[in-house]
C-alpha cells in the first residue's frame, strides 16, 4: 500500500528504513523546497505570516515597552499622555456682555525623563533660574513645613551672600506628624529627640532635616565631597522640585507631568520649547482660569462662584470624567449650568528628552484628542437695569436708615429685589444685599485681603452675604398678600366685581377677637370698596372679607398664584416656603393644643400674616400672574450655544393660565391702580406724576421683634397697568413701612422705560415712549 502512494503532499514515516532511504529523502528536500517556492499560493502564505509577524512584534513592543528607539543610536525618547485643559464657557448678559469668561495661562510642566541624581538636580537648578528670570514662583508645597529664614540677612550685600537659616514654618507636632507620615518621609519618631542626617530618625533640628535632605534623600551634596557643589540657597531650590517630585512618585514617573510654574510669558515657553534638550522632561502647556468683568459684583448671586470640586461633587461628577482637582461651579448659573459651561479635557502624547544632548532627535506626535471648550449661557439679565435695581436697594436702604420721619428704628440693613418680564418669565434684574463679588474666590489664592473678605462671605450668619434673598429666604408678605385673598373672595362668590362693599368701624369683634383698623381704629373707613380696600389697605376690611372667604378657599387661590410652591426657578437653593392653612399650622407647631385652626387664624392669614412666609421671586410670580392671569416660570438663562456657535438650547417657557374670571382680574386690578394713583392709595406720592400708570401695592410686614427691631417693608407692582409688561417684587429687611421702599421699583421703571433724567414737565414729549408702552 505504501508503495502505491504518490509523493505529493502526505507523507508517512517509517522509523524502521534503512539509513539509505533517509539519506535519499534528506538530497530530495532542496527540490521540494523550490517546488514550494514555485506555488503562488504558498507564497502569499508566507506574505501574509511575515506581514503578520512584524504587526505581532511592533504591537508587543509597544505595549511591553516605555522606549520608541529611533535609528540614531545614542538618541531615545519617552512617549506618554499629557491632559490638555478646556476652557469653561463664558456666561454672557442678555446683549451679549461676557460677565464670566476664561483667560488662558501658560504653564511649565515637569514629567519624568530618567535623568540621575546629579543630572537632574543641574538641570532643576537651571530651570529654576530660568523660571526666576522670568518673574515666576515655584508651585512647591515644601516651605509650607520647611524653609530658609531670611531675617539676618544683610539686604545692602545682595542675593550673593548664602545666609539662609534653616528652620520649621510649623509647630512641631505638626512637623513630627509630616515626618512620619508613610506618604511623606516615613521617619520613626524617638524619644532622645537625637538623629543625624543619614539615619531614619525624626528630625528636630531644622539643621539635621536640612542635611537629611541635602545628603540622604535627594543627594544634592556628596558628604564625603572635599567641597560643595551649590550654595544653602540653591539647595533649597532644589530641595522644593524634589519634594514635589516624591511626593508624587508613583503617577511622576508614571508620566503624569507635575505643574511648576504658571502664568509664563510667551518669551519663555518659546526659550523652553526652542532649548527642550536643556531641560530633559520639561514640558509647556496652556491652562484656564475663571476671571469676571468688573460687573460680575453686580449680578454675583445669579451669577454664582467657581471653586474647587468638593468631595461630594466629586463622587457625582466623577463618572462624568471630572478630576480629583477640577474646579466647578459653587453657586448661582455657574453651578445650575455646570454640565453646560465645564468643556472636556484633551489628550495629547508627549515625548521626553534623555541624555542625548543637542544633536538628539526630537518625536514630535500628531495623535490625541483635542480639548473641547464649554459651552456659553446667555442669561436674561439686562446689566443695565441690574445695576439700578444693585445701585438703588442700596441707596434705599441708607435713606430708611438715616431718615428720622419714617418710623425706622435705623436698623434697615438688608433686601432684594426682583424685575420680571410678566409675558415670558424672565428675569430682567434680581438683586440681593448684602452681596459678595465672585472675583475674590479667584483672587483668594494671592491676595490676603480677598482671601479675608471670602472667609468672612462663608461664615458671616448675621448679615449672611451668601445668602440669595431673592430665593433663599423667606418673609411674611404683609398686605401685598391683599390682593391674593380678594381673588379667593371674588372666585368663591364671597363678593363680585359689583357688591363688594364692606364697612370699616375702626374696631370690630371678629372670631371671638377684636380687631383695630390700623389708620382709623376709633371710627373707620366707613363703608369701603374692594377698588378702595386695596387702595387704602384697610386690615379691618381684609379681617371681614378673609373670616367670610375661609382659609381653605384663600389657601387654594394663594397656590393657584404661585405662593408657598417652588417656582422652578433656574438657580440652586430655591426655598419653598409656607402657605397658611390648616395642613400647615400642624405641620409647624408640635403641641396639640396649638395645632387648632381659629377664626382668628384666618384674619391674621387674610392680610398676609401668621403662616404665611414667600419668597421674593414667588411674590414676582404672584405679581405677574395678576397683571395676566397667567403663571410664568422664572428663568435667568435665555439659550446655550456651543463655542462655535450652535444653538444647544432656547429657554422658551409657555405661560400657564390660572384658570381666574376675567371680571376677578379685573376688580383686582382696579384695586392695585388706584393704589398707585388714588390720592388715598398707600403708593400715591411716588408715583401720582410717573407718566406710566403702575398697579401696585405696599406691604408692611410684622416679624415678632417689632419690641426691639423694625417690621420688613414690601412692595409690588406692575407696568403699564393697561398693557403689563413686567412686574417687580421687593423687600426691605427692617424697612418699617412698605411705602419706605417704592423709590427703588420707581428707580428700574424710570430706567426700563427710557425716562432717565427727563424732567416731569417732558415726560409727554418723551420720544419713543409710545412706541416702549406698545410693546
Amino acid at each position: 500500500m505504501a508503495g502505491r502512494m504518490k509523493p505529493q503532499a502526505y507523507y508517512t514515516f517509517d522509523q524502521n528504513r534503512p539509513d539509505q532511504q533517509l539519506d535519499q529523502d534528506r538530497q530530495s528536500l532542496p527540490k521540494r523546497l523550490f517546488q514550494l517556492l514555485r506555488n503562488r499560493y504558498a507564497l502569499l502564505a508566507l506574505v501574509f505570516v511575515m506581514a503578520g509577524s512584524m504587526i505581532l512584534y511592533n504591537t508587543a513592543a509597544l505595549q511591553l515597552s516605555s522606549d520608541d528607539r529611533s535609528g540614531v543610536s545614542e538618541t531615545t525618547g519617552v512617549s506618554r499622555q499629557q491632559t490638555l485643559s478646556a476652557p469653561r464657557g463664558d456666561i454672557l448678559d442678555a446683549a451679549g456682555l461676557p460677565l464670566a469668561y476664561s483667560v488662558m495661562v501658560n504653564t511649565v510642566e515637569l514629567s519624568y525623563a530618567g535623568l540621575d541624581v546629579i543630572d537632574l538636580n543641574a538641570m532643576l537648578l537651571d530651570l529654576i533660574q530660568v523660571l526666576e528670570a522670568d518673574g515666576l514662583e515655584l508651585e512647591t508645597t515644601l516651605p509650607d513645613y520647611f524653609r530658609l529664614n531670611h531675617e539676618n540677612c544683610d539686604p545692602e550685600t545682595g542675593e550673593d551672600i548664602d545666609c539662609g537659616v534653616p528652620e520649621f514654618a510649623k509647630a512641631i507636632s505638626i512637623i513630627v506628624d509630616w515626618q512620619t507620615h508613610p506618604n511623606f518621609w516615613n521617619l520613626e519618631d524617638n524619644d532622645s529627640f537625637e538623629s543625624k542626617f543619614d539615619d531614619r530618625k525624626v528630625k528636630y533640628d531644622p539643621q539635621a532635616f536640612y542635611d537629611y535632605l541635602l545628603y540622604s534623600v535627594f543627594e544634592i551634596e556628596d558628604p564625603q565631597a572635599d567641597g560643595q557643589r551649590y550654595s544653602a540657597e540653591d539647595a533649597y531650590r532644589i530641595m522644593q522640585l524634589r519634594y514635589e517630585i516624591m511626593i508624587n512618585g508613583w503617577t511622576f514617573r508614571n508620566g503624569t507631568p507635575i505643574e511648576i510654574a504658571r502664568e509664563a510669558s510667551d518669551e519663555l515657553i518659546a526659550l523652553l520649547n526652542e532649548q527642550n534638550y536643556r531641560f530633559p522632561g520639561v514640558l509647556t502647556s496652556v491652562d484656564y482660569e475663571r476671571a469676571y468683568s468688573d460687573l460680575a459684583a453686580d449680578v454675583s448671586h445669579v451669577l454664582g462662584y467657581v471653586g474647587a470640586i468638593s468631595s461630594s461633587q466629586y463622587d457625582t461628577l466623577r463618572l462624568q470624567g471630572y478630576s480629583l482637582d477640577a474646579i466647578v461651579g459653587q453657586a448661582g448659573v455657574e453651578f445650575t449650568a455646570e454640565r453646560y459651561l465645564s468643556g472636556q479635557t484633551g489628550i495629547k502624547p508627549y515625548n521626553t528628552w534623555t541624555v542625548a544632548g543637542e544633536e538628539g532627535s526630537y518625536y514630535s506626535e500628531s495623535f490625541g484628542k483635542d480639548p473641547v471648550p464649554g459651552s456659553n449661557v446667555k442669561l436674561t439679565l439686562d446689566m443695565s437695569l441690574q445695576s439700578v435695581a444693585v445701585n438703588s436697594l442700596q441707596s434705599v436702604i441708607e435713606q430708611i436708615r438715616s431718615s428720622p420721619n419714617n418710623k425706622n428704628r435705623g436698623d434697615a440693613d438688608a433686601g432684594a429685589v426682583v424685575m420680571i418680564d410678566v409675558r415670558t418669565g424672565d428675569i430682567l434684574a434680581m438683586a440681593s444685599y448684602p452681596d459678595y463679588d465672585p472675583n475674590d474666590f479667584i483672587l483668594r489664592a494671592d491676595d490676603e485681603t480677598a482671601a479675608e473678605r471670602v472667609a468672612d462671605y462663608l461664615t458671616n450668619n448675621v448679615t449672611k452675604p451668601m445668602v440669595n434673598r431673592a430665593i433663599q429666604e423667606i418673609y411674611a408678605p404683609g398686605s401685598t398678600f391683599k390682593p391674593a385673598t380678594s381673588v379667593a373672595a371674588l372666585e368663591s362668590g364671597v363678593i363680585t366685581p359689583t357688591s363688594n362693599t364692606i364697612r370699616c368701624v375702626g374696631h370690630e369683634e371678629i372670631g371671638d377677637w377684636l380687631w383695630y383698623c390700623l389708620e382709623y381704629p376709633s371710627y373707620g373707613h366707613g363703608n369701603l370698596s374692594l377698588t378702595r380696600a386695596i387702595a387704602t389697605s384697610c386690615n379691618m376690611y381684609f379681617y371681614n372679607l378673609g373670616y367670610r372667604t375661609t382659609i381653605n378657599q384663600i389657601s387654594l387661590w394663594a397656590e393657584n398664584l404661585g405662593l408657598g410652591e417652588y417656582t422652578g426657578i433656574d438657580l440652586p437653593g430655591e426655598v419653598k416656603g409656607f402657605r397658611a392653612s390648616r395642613e400647615t399650622k400642624v405641620l409647624l407647631r408640635n403641641n396639640p393644643e396649638d395645632q387648632i385652626w381659629f377664626p382668628a387664624d384666618t384674619c391674621q392669614s387674610a392680610i398676609g400674616q401668621f403662616d404665611n412666609s414667600f419668597t421674593i421671586i414667588q411674590l414676582a410670580v404672584y405679581t405677574a400672574a395678576l397683571a395676566t392671569g397667567n403663571q410664568v416660570t422664572p428663568h435667568v438663562i435665555d439659550q446655550i450655544t456651543s463655542a462655535d456657535g450652535v444653538l444647544i438650547a432656547d429657554y422658551d417657557y409657555e405661560p400657564v393660565p390660572i384658570g381666574m374670571a376675567d371680571s376677578t382680574l379685573e376688580a383686582v386690578r382696579d384695586g392695585m391702580i388706584a393704589a398707585a394713583n388714588s390720592s388715598e392709595g398707600t403708593a400715591y406720592r411716588y408715583f401720582r406724576d410717573f407718566p406710566i400708570t403702575v398697579a401696585a401695592k405696599t406691604g408692611t410686614a410684622e416679624t415678632g421683634f417689632e419690641d426691639r427691631s423694625s417690621s420688613n417693608g414690601l412692595f409690588i407692582c406692575y407696568a403699564p397697568a393697561d398693557n403689563p409688561q413686567v412686574a417687580i417684587a421687593q423687600i426691605i429687611e427692617k424697612g418699617a413701612w412698605g411705602s419706605n421702599t417704592i423709590g427703588i421699583a420707581k428707580d428700574l421703571l424710570t430706567a426700563y422705560f427710557g425716562l432717565d433724567e427727563v424732567p416731569a414737565e417732558d415726560f409727554a414729549r418723551l420720544p419713543g415712549l409710545e412706541d416702549r408702552l406698545a410693546e
